[in-house]
């Protein structure tokens, strides 16, 4: 079974210590992409890496790393989120990864919601 998680840096220090180092040594890809919204144009630029180990340990589940940050021209953030994944990815499949994770995350979020303020007195379990 594949998998495609939110991950924030909060939860994964071992890996963003990771693409910190391999930043540095340049082992980190870019892909940026300029697109019109309909209101303005944004700037986005995604970030992925391969290979991270998703904990200290010899035998830590190794995972490829991939980010989204779309700027608007004046350089102000407007989204920024950040992916693991065990598919594949490279510069043409970066943007699919992404989208795919901006979408499992928003069907998540949405139903999420609905169940807490549509009186279903669900809590969102963390």
């Amino acid at each position: 079974m594949h998998f495609l998680l939110v991950c924030k840096p909060s939860s994964r220090k071992v890996l963003y210590e990771w693409v910190d180092y391999l930043e540095k040594t340049k082992h980190v890809k870019t892909v940026i992409k300029k697109r019109w919204t309909g209101k303005r144009r944004e700037i986005e630029t995604y970030r992925y890496a391969h290979q991270l180990p998703i904990r200290d340990g010899e035998d830590a589940l190794k995972v490829n790393g991939c980010e989204l940050t779309a700027t608007r021209e004046d350089g102000m953030v407007v989204y920024h989120n950040t992916f693991i994944t065990d598919h594949d990815i490279d510069d043409k499949t970066v943007l699919e990864v992404v989208k795919a994770g901006r979408t499992r995350w928003k069907i998540e979020n949405e139903n999420n919601n609905t169940f807490k303020t549509k009186g279903y007195h669900f809590e969102h379990n963390f």
